[in-house]
């Protein structure tokens, strides 16, 4: 059995309605949601690193000035390095 960490996590009221009225244990639905995102987020991440890779196999030279261009727009609108 995995480890579990108490977090508290705030939602708007007519959502802490609709979870208490569907979920057998709200912690449970809320964990079962949030291993959903989580999972879309990682599955979006490797669709995105293949893209990226084919893009940059294909015109490794536009890549590159785009990559560039990016980097810098990261700076100027986040203050950092991308």
């Amino acid at each position: 059995m995995s480890v579990k960490e108490r977090i508290t996590v705030t939602v708007d009221s007519e959502i802490a309605a609709q979870i208490k009225e569907l979920a057998g244990s709200t912690s449970s639905f809320v964990e079962a949601a949030i291993r959903e995102k989580l999972d879309r987020h990682r599955h979006a991440r490797v669709l995105l690193d293949r893209d990226l890779s084919e893009a940059r196999r294909a015109d490794p030279e536009g890549f590159a000035e785009a990559e560039a261009r990016v980097a810098e727009l990261m700076k100027q609108h986040f203050g950092g390095a991308a």
